[in-house]
């Protein structure tokens, strides 16, 4: 448990003290991306129904867009591009879903610390074992450092969400194959992350979940907002006017029921091993009970992830906001759009007005209602 509060420490100190300094002295430019995701493919074996990129995986299966996607050698191109100290996000889609994915993998971990984002249903007894094998030996080493794995909550919801039958049973089978095989091998990297998205359909289920989480081995609970944004960065859209709008509203859970729900787990994290988390960081659950009653204000979060965070899409799109792009990767190994002109006016944008209408549910603000 201490080993996991001073990593919990340093993963809220460490990025705000590198975006702090260009954000108040220079606002406009930053120093190299500290994380970068690399959505690999928009192919995958489920269909949750909350994705932002469903309408692309549907594209991307029925018209074979995946072959215009960054190749294997692009993807490397794009890594040797990044400072070693970088930690690298391996996303979709269902990034194990890319072909020659464990080849990238392998080649990512021999200099940066890489955490990978799953749903879980691809982790065969094999690809665990390979998992395990790149897993790093320190927080201060290259090698696999986190997995995350989605489940939504009791089966039926699952299974609904993912609209796969069978789809619950197949992701706790890779978990558990996932922690077991930690097990066998000794130490505890990778850290193992299980992801659920809070919706009125499993608002009964934050508890259970838990419980299931410190049962099996999993080092993070983490429960994120569900984002209502009907826009994404691989649709077409008016990038620069689209933050400005406000974000739909979502279905709203009984405040009575969730605040219930939220207790518990604050009372369990006393005693459980398995690490609580909430995402965007810092919320509280009294700002969850809000935010579920449709009655949050985006005001109450600020932005710092354009100073910190950089993504490419599948098809080498470059971006720091998930929902702006800020230009495309080239083949020269370049990522100059990063501290290009179009990504400086967009800091210097955001931190003039500190946070945009859109943003509100997003998971890669900070909650600061509580600072005021």
């Amino acid at each position: 448990m201490a080993n996991l509060f001073t990593l919990k420490s340093l993963q809220k100190v460490l990025p705000r003290l590198y975006s702090f300094l260009p954000y108040y002295l220079d606002p406009g430019r930053a120093f190299s991306p500290a994380h970068v995701f690399f959505e690999v493919t928009y192919r995958c074996n489920l269909r949750c129904d909350m994705c932002h990129f469903l309408e692309i995986i549907e594209d991307t299966e029925s018209n074979k867009t995946y072959k215009k996607e960054l190749s294997t050698d692009q993807i490397k191109l794009a890594i040797r591009s990044l400072p070693r100290s970088t930690l690298i996000t391996f996303t979709g889609g269902e990034a194990f879903m890319k072909a020659d994915f464990m080849d990238i993998l392998q080649y990512a971990t021999t200099n940066h610390k890489v955490h990978i984002i799953t749903n879980g249903v691809s982790l065969s007894e094999n690809v665990v074992k390979q998992l395990i094998d790149l897993r790093t030996r320190s927080l201060f080493s290259s090698g696999l450092l986190y997995m995350g794995v989605s489940l939504e909550g009791r089966e039926e919801f699952h299974d609904k969400v993912t609209v796969v039958p069978g789809s619950y049973k197949k992701t706790r089978a890779g978990l558990e194959r996932l922690v077991d095989q930690r097990k066998k091998n000794g130490g505890k990297y990778p850290l193992i992350h299980l992801t659920c998205v809070i919706s009125l359909g499993n608002a009964m289920d934050l508890v259970p979940l838990y419980d299931y989480a410190e049962k099996i081995g999993v080092n993070v609970c983490n429960f994120v907002l569900q984002n209502p944004a009907t826009y994404w960065h691989a649709k077409d859209y008016d990038q620069d006017n689209h933050l400005l709008e406000k974000t739909p509203q979502i279905e709203e859970i009984d405040p009575k029921i969730l605040k219930g729900q939220l207790d518990l787990l604050l009372t369990r994290e006393k005693a459980y091993s398995s690490q609580l988390r909430f995402s965007p960081n810092y919320i509280t659950p009294d700002e969850i009970v809000r935010y579920y009653s449709n009655q949050s204000s985006y005001k109450d979060y600020r932005c710092y992830t354009p100073w910190t965070k950089m993504a490419f899409s599948a098809y080498g799109d470059i971006f720091s906001c998930p929902y702006y792009r800020l230009g495309s990767f080239n083949n020269e190994g370049n990522i100059s759009p990063w501290n290009g002109e179009r990504s400086r006016e967009f800091r210097e944008r955001i931190k003039n007005e500190k946070i945009f209408p859109g943003c509100l549910g997003c998971c890669q603000s900070e909650y600061i209602g509580s600072e005021k």
